[in-house]
């Protein structure tokens, strides 16, 4: 352990205050008020604490070098990849700084104890707990009224990573010598555990029973070790992981389908991957190839619009390819054995943390959110600690010190100013709902050189462009949206515009990929068919019409009742015409004019076809 310095004070504060800021922060000022403002706190406290690391340090280190090392240098490769292949995006950048500062600040953690760290955690992670239960009994709302139990999060998952990753830090103060503080850690471990159970969190459930019985089964504990238990730890396990297959079997083959598209969409690039954020960018496309090779696939009814692949290994593989995927599994390697190099308690109960993470990281997408992050570093700090100090030639204090304070003024002043617009937008964009839409459009585009490559904030533009009538300037700001999101609702809308401007060949293309990314819904087949019926095309119409009538219904509602009624009216109708065409009273020309601008075919039933 390190000499204590005089800055161990005013990093305890600032790690406090990130972890207030990744735990409870929300605020209505941001588009997304549970996730923006947590990722904004975060970079600031780190951005302050980078800058007050260029003043502790003494020329020497008592970390691992060579873990530090890699993960400083894979982080600037991860930069400068992301750099060259998008320019300076301010949606990627702030989060490749907060990593890299995490790497210059983190290693101030060795000079303070880590169970003070770890007690510090543990009690938050109790306060957001309670939070949690009092959602699930109704005395306070829900972050999303779709879940019971979401903390101060969007959903289950944020809420849920956060607590099993500092679940295994309760294990620490077991064995204390003071009664009162092992009771205590038992109690706060149990109501950590009630809180992720009832968030109904899978991921949770599984990666705090992982982390319990590793703990159980590495002796502890006073338990005898033997094979008899180790088979009953497995049992266990394999009995916990069916049950929660079973309970939710629906969504566990969803994500089924999801997992092959992306390994579908990895192996297009398997070495290098598409690029930071390309997942959302490609992947609805992908399923969209998927539905339309296997149109009777049982996962037809279980595809949705997909962000994530609920699978942070294979995000990495499918954005970073083989290398990606090679780097982090490394460093998983490096912790390892540096923790069974020089074995201790903290060492492994860190070791454990990042565990919870990683087995959570299989179901879902805990690295969406900050406090993920400052828990793996700072459990990396702890691993890769040494005991003594290891002199570092003055050159490279120097560079650390200049790397840092570069990084800190970037990340505060980008910070800053990306805060500053992201509050602007989501100010125009309640305007634009109340009606200010044609006073709104010219701000969006000033915040064109700060936001124009968030695949959101174009997307909200094209749809405030569509809704005031300039179809052709909404279009091309999909073009540009598309680059960085693109899925069924995208495509809907792309449609909507070229049918405004008559444009049906595109309008019908964009449909047919709408309806493919999600043969599960009703929307994109009812806008094709009316399609076809103002374009004259009664007979596709009319086979549209009755897909949607025999199509199954997922989730009743008075809009899908309303669509199926109106196609069984649109059946009713060209039946009728059918009848007066076969007593030669039509006045349905035989063959449509082609529409200026398409170049049409005519298929042997006489229908229209775009090129």
């Amino acid at each position: 352990m390190t000499k204590r310095n005089p800055y161990t004070a005013i990093f305890i504060l600032f790690l406090g205050l990130a972890c207030v800021s990744a735990l409870f922060v929300t605020s209505h000022a941001f588009v997304n008020a549970q996730i923006t403002p947590k990722w904004f706190g975060v970079m600031l406290c780190v951005g302050l604490a980078g800058a007050i690391s260029v003043f502790s340090g003494n020329g020497k280190i008592t970390g691992n070098s060579v873990i530090w090392r890699f993960c400083f240098v894979a982080g600037m490769v991860a930069l400068f990849r992301n750099w060259a292949i998008d320019g300076f995006s301010p949606q990627i950048l702030p989060c490749v700084f907060c990593l890299l500062l995490l790497l210059l600040f983190v290693p101030l953690a060795e000079t303070v104890s880590f169970k003070n760290i770890a007690g510090i955690l543990v009690c938050f992670a109790v306060a957001l707990s309670l939070h949690g239960m009092l959602q699930y009994a109704g005395a306070v709302a829900s972050g999303n009224s779709n879940f019971p139990v979401t903390g101060s999060f969007d959903n289950p998952a944020g809420f849920a990573s956060a607590l099993v990753c500092v679940f295994p830090l309760c294990f620490l103060f077991f064995k204390n010598k003071t009664l009162y503080v092992r009771w205590g850690a038992v109690a706060c471990a149990a109501i950590i555990a009630v809180a992720v159970a009832l968030s109904g969190s899978r991921a949770g459930m599984t990666a705090g029973i992982t982390v319990l019985l590793a703990y159980l089964g590495a002796g502890y504990i006073p338990l005898k070790r033997d094979i008899i238990l180790k088979i009953a730890l497995g049992v266990a396990m394999a009995v916990v992981l069916t049950a929660f297959y079973l309970h939710g079997k629906d969504s566990a083959d969803g994500r089924l389908l999801i997992w092959r598209c992306t390994l579908d969409m990895a192996a297009d690039s398997p070495v290098t991957g598409h690029g930071q954020g390309a997942f959302q960018a490609k992947y609805m496309l992908r399923q969209a190839d998927y539905f339309d090779s296997h149109p009777h696939s049982k996962y037809a009814s279980l595809a949705d619009n997909v962000l994530h692949p609920f699978n942070e290994y294979l995000l990495v593989l499918a954005e970073h390819g083989i290398i990606g995927l090679g780097v982090v599994f490394f460093l998983g390697f490096m912790l390892v054995r540096a923790c069974l190099r020089k074995r201790s308690g903290e060492k492994f109960i860190a070791l454990l943390s990042l565990l919870a993470l990683a087995v959570f990281s299989c179901f879902s997408y805990p690295f969406k959110y900050p406090f993920a992050w400052l828990a793996v570093f700072l459990n990396i700090a702890v691993i890769s600690r040494r005991e003594g100090e290891i002199p570092v030639r003055e050159k490279f204090a120097t560079a650390r010190k200049t790397a840092a304070i570069l990084l800190s003024v970037l990340l505060l002043v980008h910070t800053s100013v990306l805060l500053r617009a992201e509050t602007v937008w989501h100010e125009i964009a309640q305007r634009a709902l109340a009606g200010e839409t044609e006073t709104v459009l010219p701000q969006y585009r000033r915040l064109y050189p700060l936001l124009g490559k968030n695949g959101l904030f174009l997307y909200n533009h094209a749809a405030e462009l569509h809704e005031a009538g300039k179809y052709e300037a909404s279009i091309a700001v999909f073009g540009l949206c598309t680059r960085y999101f693109n899925d069924m609702d995208v495509q809907m809308l792309l449609a909507d515009n070229y049918r405004k401007l008559h444009r049906y060949g595109e309008a019908e293309r964009h449909l047919k990929t709408a309806a493919a990314m999600c043969p599960v819904r009703f929307l994109p087949l009812y806008e094709l068919a009316k399609l076809y019926e103002a374009d004259g095309r009664h007979e596709d119409a009319c086979d549209i019409a009755k897909q949607i009538i025999n199509k199954k219904i997922k989730i009743p509602s008075a809009t899908v009742t309303a669509i199926q009624n109106e196609m069984r009216q649109l059946v009713e109708k060209e039946g009728k015409r059918d009848s007066s065409t076969q007593d030669g009273t039509s006045d349905e020309p035989n063959n449509h004019p082609t529409r200026q601008g398409e170049t049409r075919e005519v298929n042997p039933r006489g229908s229209a076809l775009p090129p």
